[in-house]
């Protein structure tokens, strides 16, 4: 099931300063304030891993694609490598900003005339592997660490990699019946003798991090050539290398849509986003993402 990935990060601060108390009526949050980075993500674990990066010397994008892999250890049921992305960039350098959009495309083989001879004519939306799009989220990493990063796919998915391995304390969150009904997913979802997880009780991951271990490997065998090419070939290995076939194989042999070629062929796009002025400030919107105003 494709989920989507939700992560923010500004050029701001962490550090809270003291400000005055406030009336009684007052209802809203104290405002923090500070003058070199802020770090927001939907679990603290993500939060600490991208202010983990800006505190070592990497910059927001670095920290983004750390955070973002952290995010598909602990919120699984939201974010993964299965997800999409979409972002609004704004290069300080270039004083532009940009629009990445690395929402998922369907199959080829999900026509419309294939679903009127299947499924009753039915898409289904948010069950099995007909209702999947193709991952999108790690092609945004390549893109933002390409282009604006300065960390390697080793150093940033290193947190997501031990934390996979070692689990962590979700519970009750992963128990899910719909995904009880796929012997696949019960696998790696399921908890130990076919009983319902308790809050807190500790999940480990390990499929996940030999994926993320073999991106990295992927990226030190090209460390030769240079880091783009290393980037970029951390990036091939999921979308043509032997996880896209995999995935593809898997995909065919459960009824899936997906074929090598639909991975192979996926690429994220860079863009200039939609815009308007409104009351003096400049409003941006990602171009050509599905969700959202138009």
């Amino acid at each position: 099931m494709i989920r989507r990935m939700a992560f923010a990060l500004s050029l701001a601060a962490m550090t809270s300063l003291s400000a005055p108390a406030q009336p009684a009526s007052q209802t809203m949050k104290q405002l923090a304030r500070g003058t070199e980075y802020a770090a927001a993500a939907m679990m603290p674990q993500a939060t600490l891993t991208a202010e983990h990066i800006l505190r070592s010397g990497g910059n927001a994008f670095d920290a983004i694609v750390a955070g973002q892999a952290v995010l598909g250890v602990v919120q699984p049921n939201m974010n993964g490598v299965g997800s999409d992305a979409t972002l609004l960039i704004y290069d300080a350098k270039q004083r532009k900003v940009f629009s990445l959009n690395a929402e998922g495309t369907a199959p080829k083989l999900a026509t419309i005339e294939w679903y009127k001879a299947n499924q009753g004519g039915k898409i289904p939306v948010d069950d099995s592997l007909l209702a999947g799009t193709v991952p999108g989220v790690v092609d945004a990493w390549y893109i933002l660490l390409s282009r604006w990063g300065t960390r390697s796919f080793a150093e940033l998915l290193a947190p997501a990699i031990e934390l996979a391995e070692r689990g962590v304390p979700i519970g009750r969150t992963l128990n899910s019946p719909a995904l009880q009904k796929y012997p696949t997913s019960a696998r790696v979802y399921a908890a130990p003798d076919g009983r319902s997880w308790k809050d807190g009780e500790v999940w480990k991951n390990p499929d996940l991090a030999r994926t993320l271990r073999r991106l990295v490997e992927a990226e030190k065998q090209a460390a030769s050539q240079g880091r783009q090419a290393a980037l970029k070939a951390a990036r091939d290995r999921f979308y043509k290398g032997d996880i896209a076939r995999e995935m593809a194989n898997f995909s065919e042999e459960n009824g899936g849509l997906f074929r090598y070629e639909d991975f192979a062929g996926y690429t994220a796009k860079v863009e200039e986003p939609a815009a308007i002025d409104y009351r003096g400030y400049t409003v941006y919107k990602n171009a050509s993402a599905s969700q959202g105003a138009r």
